[in-house]
């Protein structure tokens, strides 16, 4: 059984980081239009910048610790997720301004929004597959 906990891992994670993906894809598709306005003014409160920045590190630290592993590309796909999610939230934690200046350009240009959006609900999709239904 021991041999088998790296690919239940993978599997748990994509059960859990595939449908989370879905979910925020669809919330950026649905709040296209509002994202411009709401993302800035976000950006500009600094204690809710902070929080979220450190339950973002927290996220990611606690999926690089468990899953830092690259045998298949859902493992890739996830230990990247998560190096990705540890990278974000110390971003906004020290140095706020970073990350207020990459949403500003995000803002600026509405096709990366929809192109971003997009590549998360592929990944969400595959990932909920990777979990929930795929027995490899």
């Amino acid at each position: 059984m021991p041999d088998d906990l790296p690919a239940v891992r993978t599997q748990t994670l994509a059960r859990i980081i595939g449908p989370y993906l879905v979910v925020l894809a669809v919330a950026l598709f649905a709040r296209l239009g509002t994202l411009p306005m709401l993302l800035p003014v976000f950006m500009q409160n600094g204690p809710l910048v902070l929080a979220t920045g450190a339950f973002t590190l927290m996220a990611g630290l606690a999926i690089v610790a468990l899953h830092l592993r690259w045998e298949s590309p859902s493992a890739i796909a996830l230990s990247l997720i998560g190096i990705v999610i540890t990278l974000k939230g110390a971003t906004l934690m020290v140095v706020p301004s970073l990350g207020a200046a990459m949403t500003a350009a995000v803002v600026e240009t509405p096709p990366l929004l929809l192109i971003a959006a997009a590549i998360v609900l592929l990944l969400g999709l595959w990932l909920s597959f990777v979990g929930w239904i795929s027995r490899a």
